[in-house]
């Protein structure tokens, strides 16, 4: 597992090796989801992790993590719209995480997405509208400079006479 489940009671990667490497010494077992239990031993100390006094197995699932305004998002399916923009739009969900691994409750979001030559920027907002004005803020924040340069063309040459 690539990612510390948040829920997970140690400090360090040696902190967990050293619980881990004693746990197996002593023959403990690791709880899956379904409910069962296998020999700690059996498992690769990157796929469980120590929560509530006893390893899990975390469970494998492959998301489409990102990073949008300092929040971990889950991208879910693109959402397909009909206004002239050059932003593409998908559901989302913010990351969560049980003691099994990271959850999605449901796709209860919206993220915004623009590629540029500079990168590819992502905003996020509760609906289309208001991902699109996060997204608004956020390329003014980027490119102030520029769009007031266009904007105010006519009045900058007049200052400058």
């Amino acid at each position: 597992m690539k990612n510390k489940n948040p829920l997970a009671q140690y400090a360090t990667p040696t902190e967990k090796h050293e619980l881990y490497t004693r746990s197996c010494a002593n023959n403990e077992f690791a709880y899956k989801s379904d409910g069962t239990k296998v020999p700690l031993g059996t498992m690769n100390e990157d796929t469980v992790e120590f929560i509530g006094g006893l390893w899990r197995v975390q469970d494998d699932k492959k998301l489409d993590v990102l990073t949008v305004r300092d929040r971990q998002v889950v991208l879910g399916p693109r959402i397909q719209h009909n206004e002239k923009t050059f932003f593409e739009y998908y559901r989302a969900s913010f990351l969560s995480y049980n003691c099994y691994g990271p959850i999605i409750f449901k796709y209860d979001m919206v993220v915004a997405k623009y590629a540029t030559d500079k990168g590819i920027y992502w905003a996020y907002g509760e609906n289309i509208p208001q991902a699109r004005a996060f997204m608004g803020i956020r390329l003014y924040d980027e490119y102030m400079d520029l769009i007031h340069s266009v904007a105010c063309k006519n009045a900058i040459k007049q200052r400058k006479k």
